[in-house]
């Protein structure tokens, strides 16, 4: 197992999420909303006797259009949910995962100014723990 294929893994789950016009392993330089992007936050290797664990946790930012409060807010309601439910369906992620599993337990809702254009933001933190 490697950080390229639990990314990998994710976003095949993320692409079952209705809805998403792009889904990226970077940091665009042209957003495209709604669209999601994923960046490494830590990773971390622990050892008890023989067995070896890697735990990654990985941000993956939605970004919606920003016109109006209530608009923004219409728009992220469904992937509050739908996100971390398609990992939930599959926390294998399709048999990347042997002895381990994937979760996003976290999500936080903010704005974000890019190039002086505000975006309603989704920041869902998932958590991957492989033996």
């Amino acid at each position: 197992m490697s950080y390229a294929t639990v990314l990998d893994g994710l976003h095949v789950r993320f692409a079952t999420v209705a809805g998403i016009n792009t889904i990226l392993k970077y940091v665009p330089t042209a957003i495209d909303p709604p669209m999601m992007y994923s960046v490494l936050e830590s990773m971390n290797v622990t050892r008890n006797g023989q067995v070896r664990a890697v735990h990654y946790r990985i941000n993956h930012r939605m970004m919606f259009r920003w016109q109006d409060f209530e608009q923004a807010e219409l728009e992220i309601i469904p992937f509050v949910d739908s996100i971390p439910l398609a990992v939930e369906a599959d926390p294998h992620l399709g048999g990347v995962l042997v002895s381990g599993f994937a979760e996003i337990n976290e999500c936080r809702a903010l704005w974000v100014d890019i190039s002086g254009t505000t975006y309603r933001v989704l920041d869902f933190f998932s958590d991957i723990t492989e033996k």
